[in-house]
């Protein structure tokens, strides 16, 4: 006669496989969890190695002494510098800055025939993105670097710019979207403070520069570089939200800005090592009382079906 199975042996051996169960599930979360961003930045590096990813300068590789972003955080833009705006008209930066209102701003020329306009039509899609008012919430200013360019050079590029955002579906503000030109001694102060490396080429009768936006809080503060046109519209937004110190934004973004932080060299933000610690750790109580929750269903179901069978725990013994 057959041996009926213990229920005490199956019991043990089923507790031990699922406490096995929840530990390795544990396990596995927790390694997920650590390598996300490990494995978020990486994706990002090979991202920006790739060609036609990101636009380079055609110069860069023969002028990396010369052109390239030096960062300046924290440094403050000379606020009196003169520039002249699309009508012809004396202002300066000082006029644009307002306390809570950051600044994007786009350093290049108008006639560039290259990373100039990568440059902008990549803004131009982000800016539709961040959902921040663009005029309200934050401004932006063109200013080109060819000391030859005029107002007239700034409206063509401003009509472009209306007619690039129009087709991407975002509204363009004359007063939130400003282009400026400007004399030699300006550009060179400006640059130098923004840490802004570019070098003219006679033979070519073109700039080489940098593709990168520089945000500045509404003390004209440096805040943050964005360099390519790898970012995103959430990427802007948090980046705007930042140089507002808060006053733009929402409760959200406080959140997120709390447990991330900003990454230059993968110009990104990534999670920080207080948020990942809590992270796992809320992780592991979820996994273990659900692990908990495993084996009491099990037990419960192992009394439903010794009620069932109406079979004691002791199987009967043959005659031998």
């Amino acid at each position: 006669m057959q041996r009926s199975p213990d229920w005490r042996t199956t019991r043990h051996l089923t507790l031990s496989a699922s406490r096995r169960s929840a530990v390795a599930l544990c396990g596995l979360i927790l390694f997920c969890l650590l390598a996300a961003p490990a494995s978020a930045r990486y994706n990002q590096q090979v991202q920006d190695t790739v060609p036609g990813q990101d636009q380079a300068n055609p110069w860069l590789d023969e002028l990396n002494n010369d052109v390239g972003i030096t960062q300046k955080l924290g440094d403050t833009l000379p606020t009196a510098l003169p520039f002249v705006d699309e009508q012809g008209e004396t202002v300066t930066l000082d006029q644009f800055l307002q306390t809570g209102r950051p600044i994007i701003l786009n350093l290049g020329y108008n006639r560039c025939p290259s990373v100039c306009g990568l440059v902008l039509g990549h803004l131009v899609q982000n800016v539709g993105e961040t959902g921040l008012d663009l005029g309200e919430d934050y401004l932006i200013l063109n200013v080109s670097i060819d000391p030859g360019e005029t107002p007239e050079h700034s409206r063509e590029r401003r009509d472009e710019v209306k007619q690039m955002m129009a087709q991407a579906g975002a509204e363009f503000d004359p007063e939130g979207w400003r282009f400026l030109t400007a004399e030699p001694a300006t550009i060179q102060s400006l640059t130098q403070t923004t840490g802004y490396g570019y070098i003219y080429l006679p033979a070519q009768n073109e700039f080489g520069h940098p593709a990168a936006l520089v945000l500045l809080t509404g003390d004209g503060q440096i805040s943050r570089y964005l360099t390519g046109t790898t970012y995103d519209g959430k990427t802007l937004r948090l980046s705007l939200v930042e140089a507002s110190e808060g006053k733009v934004g929402n409760l959200l973004d406080a959140a997120f800005l709390t447990c991330f932080r900003w990454d230059s060299e993968a110009n990104n933000y990534t999670a920080t090592a207080k948020f990942i610690m809590m992270t796992g750790g809320v992780v592991t109580i979820v996994a273990i009382t659900g692990g908990v929750f495993m084996l009491f269903a099990y037990e419960r179901r192992r009394q439903q079906l010794l009620v069932q069978t109406d079979e004691p725990d002791e199987s009967p013994q043959t005659d031998a």
